[in-house]
């Protein structure tokens, strides 16, 4: 399990990174907005995700939900973001 969290918190932090850079996809970064969002009155206040203890904002851009998708979905590609986006009428500006 130690590796996982490993590999998670480094996949999670190189995308981080590559978001400042504008090296990620529009639909990614709208994934991460939208998980920010979800996740502003608990696990962002504290700085760490309150389901797997992992810390933020890195854990955000992981591909993998650690909520087994109570809150939010695994990150999706582009066109299954878009549909859930229409069936959950989210709007990101």
């Amino acid at each position: 399990m130690k590796i996982k969290k490993i590999i998670q918190f480094l996949e999670g932090n190189i995308k981080m990174l590559g978001d400042e850079f504008d090296l990620i996809p529009q639909h990614q970064r709208e994934q991460v907005m939208y998980r920010s969002e979800i996740c502003k009155y608990e696990c962002m206040q504290y700085g760490y995700c309150i389901e797997c203890g992992c810390s933020l904002p890195g854990k955000l851009y992981v591909k993998e939900s650690c909520n087994d998708g109570k809150k939010f979905p695994d990150l999706m590609n582009k066109s299954d973001w878009e549909e859930f986006k229409i069936k959950n009428n989210i709007i990101i500006k």
